[in-house]
């Protein structure tokens, strides 16, 4: 057999030719590096061709390149119609787990111009490969993931491929401008029915390569005043106007896509948008008594350049969040920023802090332009390391004085949404407590989450201490910097949480309780086999979330609780102390230290008791 082998020539960016093909990598997201061809000519049998491919690392060619090589998105024309082509991603993470699971890349097929010149441009939908994908180690102990491509007879047709489900800064832009229009905000804000729904974009900062870092903010007009929120420092660049402020009303914030590869995040969120916004009525019992601050894509660099996990830094942003730089992580400061003026009603001016001084603070009012003379410099003259010294005595001055002083925080829930590639279904991570009563607390949300969504796993989620405070096995970073840890440290928020979506499926499905009212309600056939995940399955996660938010808050009129097993939030909230009361003595038993520092016979204070009254 005659084997022959070279390198296919690079004839633009991102457009490789070889004979009658031609593969792209020149849009949005997209990720390839080089590509090599096998040609294998046996005298009686048609040709068989292949295709080595080989992706970009996270910040590849730069100083900041690091071993980040999971995701890949690149297309495939022409060539001879019908003809079966090899294709082997070469060199990316080992991911021989998820795809031992059936995980499988996806793929879409533009088909062009049509023949009839008045048909519009055809695009079909995403979806999964058809054939199960081999993976192996080469020679040069390089993980090889292999799949077949068939050429298609429209010569004009394009066929993407994608580790995963794609989803683009730019779709993004595209799907916050429609809303835009469907929601102008009025000139005269009381002639507005409380119940309509109020949505706002703003750019709450610019990201290092100078993109837009969306902030949503969606209620109803209930408790809408005219004065407008703080024009927080070094943040909301553009001279828009910032969001109305409301009255009696707690915050929710959402974040997703901090890790660009991580595009179930983008869908989640999307479902969660598409449900505040919706006419349904649950929907708007959460409008009615909720503010929700969403930031849809923290790293929209990453994003757009086609990178699995970090910034245009190298940097895993999702650790930053404890002192992060303006400058080095502006779309974490932003957040953090976000968080601690929700949580305390008011800025606290990170610039203003003296050395073993107190801090000062600025009321809700319009500070535009101003800089403090001793921040100021730090900003103009890029010294980094000041900025980072300020911002840490920020962060310490605001633990110390604020998580423990009974303050009413203005925050109600914070959430941050990710992709998994290893664990299997979609679960959460929560923090963990000294107490039983806060440990109860944190459990309960991702609790109500399995009666409101079949592919939500409560035996995945980890609570633990080790979970918080172990360190990323690359690079050494602490999970104490992840924004579910930060905000806990920086606010005591108890309702702080990182969500986890299977790239690929579950390993149950759960069984879901009817509603109260389930007679209007048209209730599917559940099936016992978890579905592989879609975009769709990851929007319905968006809907759950909001769902048992209500649920949390006992303002669901149908609940599916009264038909599961908990009966009530009172129901739920002594099986979870039951069951961490079993776990406590069994892992002492053990000598296991898992859940052994939680105080299980912490009595109740009158502020707890008064809690869970109405909570319950």
């Amino acid at each position: 057999m005659n084997v022959m082998s070279d390198i296919v020539p690079e004839v633009q960016p991102g457009v490789f030719i070889h004979n009658s093909y031609t593969i792209l990598s020149n849009f949005e997201s997209a990720n390839l590096a080089r590509v090599k061809y096998v040609c294998k000519q046996i005298p009686g049998v048609d040709e068989d061709l292949e295709f080595h491919l080989w992706t970009n690392p996270d910040c590849g060619g730069t100083e900041f390149e690091c071993n980040y090589k999971s995701w890949f998105y690149f297309a495939l024309k022409g060539g001879i119609p019908g003809m079966h082509v090899r294709l082997n991603i070469v060199s990316s993470n080992n991911q021989s787990k998820m795809y031992s699971q059936g995980m499988t890349p996806v793929f879409k097929v533009d088909l062009g111009k049509s023949d009839k010149l008045n048909e519009k441009f055809c695009k079909t939908s995403w979806s999964r490969i058809k054939e199960i994908p081999t993976y192996q180690t080469n020679n040069n102990q390089e993980f090889v993931l292999s799949f077949s491509h068939r050429s298609l007879k429209n010569i004009e047709a394009t066929t993407y491929y994608a580790f995963t489900y794609p989803y683009t800064y730019t779709e993004l832009c595209n799907s916050l401008s429609f809303y835009e229009k469907q929601f102008p905000l009025p000139s005269v804000l009381r002639e507005n029915n409380e119940k309509n729904v109020y949505f706002y974009r703003e750019t709450i900062v610019k990201s290092l390569e100078n993109r837009s870092v969306d902030l949503l903010t969606i209620s109803s007009f209930k408790g809408i005043s005219e004065e407008r929120e703080c024009r927080l420092f070094g943040l909301f660049p553009d001279e828009k106007p910032r969001s109305h402020v409301f009255k009696n009303k707690k915050v929710i914030l959402m974040s997703a896509r901090v890790h660009p590869g991580e595009t179930p995040s983008s869908f989640v969120m999307n479902g969660l948008i598409k449900y505040l916004i919706s006419k349904d009525e649950q929907a708007d019992i959460l409008r009615q008594n909720y503010v929700f601050k969403l930031i849809p894509m923290l790293n929209p660099d990453g994003v757009v350049r086609g990178f699995y996990r970090t910034d245009t830094r190298g940097c895993n942003l999702n650790r930053f969040y404890l002192k992060p730089s303006l400058k080095l992580h502006p779309s974490i400061y932003a957040a953090r920023s976000l968080i601690l003026y929700h949580h305390l009603g008011y800025e606290l001016r990170d610039e203003l802090i003296e050395e073993n001084s107190t801090s000062t603070f600025c009321s809700s009012s319009n500070n535009d332009g101003e800089l403090n003379t001793k921040m100021k410099p730090t900003i103009l003259n890029n010294d980094v390391d000041s900025l980072n010294i300020l911002l840490k005595k920020s962060q310490l001055c605001t633990a110390d004085r604020f998580t423990n002083k009974g303050l009413d925080s203005g925050l109600y829930l914070y959430v941050d949404f990710h992709g998994h590639a290893s664990k299997k279904g979609i679960f959460m991570y929560g923090n963990n407590f000294d107490n039983i009563v806060d440990n109860i607390e944190c459990m309960v949300y991702p609790t109500l989450m399995t009666i409101n969504n079949q592919n939500f796993h409560y035996t995945s989620c980890n609570f633990s201490k080790h979970n918080m405070y172990s360190k990323d096995k690359k690079f050494g970073l602490s999970k104490e910097g992840s924004g579910r840890v930060a905000v806990l440290k920086y606010t005591g928020l108890i309702r702080s949480y990182t969500l986890e979506c299977n790239y690929n499926t579950g390993r149950f499905v759960n069984y879901i309780p009817p509603k109260v009212h389930f007679v209007s309600e048209r209730r599917p056939i559940q099936s016992v086999i978890p579905p592989k995940f879609t975009p769709t399955v990851f929007e319905q996660v968006g809907i759950s979330l909001a769902i048992s938010i209500l649920d949390l808050s006992n303002l669901n009129p149908n609940s599916r609780l009264d038909s599961s097993e908990f009966k009530s939030l009172a129901g739920l909230r002594e099986l979870l102390r039951s069951n961490i009361i079993n776990n406590c003595s069994r892992n002492r038993r053990l000598g296991s230290k898992s859940t052994s520092n939680i105080n299980v016979d912490t009595p109740i204070t009158s502020k707890q008791f008064l809690n869970l009254k109405k909570r319950t």
